[in-house]
């Protein structure tokens, strides 16, 4: 059936608040990831739920982290080619450089935007505890019983 014999019969101005009432039903990225986190449904799962909220927050941190310290990476090259821009071959390093940066810096702020959405989810999912990295934990090691070849190595 074609749209245009479908809507025959009705008035202009029916058809002008037809737009009017178009709402945009798109889900987020907070509908979308609570969603999935809600899919374990019941009393039993709440741990569950928390626990995949939290990692949610852990990796997209995580995440941002790693292209951040890409990021420094590829300004540091920047920086050392720039002593010698002029020369065709650094020239066309430089810019395929820069051009990875600005693919760099588009990308952070989608992880940016997916960090955001988790945090609200895991908010919204523990009823308003705030997420925060808590750091790693660090265990005193007794060693591996080679501290003496070590320093035989080293000294």
């Amino acid at each position: 059936m074609c749209v245009k014999s479908s809507l025959r019969g009705w008035s202009s101005h029916e058809l002008e608040n037809l737009d009017m009432k178009k709402q945009d039903t798109t889900p987020t990225l907070f509908d979308m990831k609570l969603a999935v986190v809600n899919f374990h449904k019941g009393e039993q799962n709440e741990y569950l739920r928390i626990s995949i909220a939290r990692d949610g927050c852990y990796t997209s941190f995580n995440s941002i982290e790693w292209k951040s310290e890409q990021m420094s990476v590829t300004k540091n090259e920047l920086a050392a080619l720039s002593a010698s821009s002029g020369q065709e071959v650094v020239d066309i390093n430089i810019g395929k450089r820069i051009s990875l940066y600005r693919k760099m810096e588009d990308e952070l702020a989608e992880l940016q935007e997916r960090h955001a959405a988790d945090l609200k989810v895991y908010t919204e999912v523990t009823q308003g505890e705030v997420w925060t990295r808590k750091p790693k934990r660090t265990y005193a090691s007794e060693g591996l019983g080679d501290a003496a070849e070590l320093q035989r190595i080293l000294g």
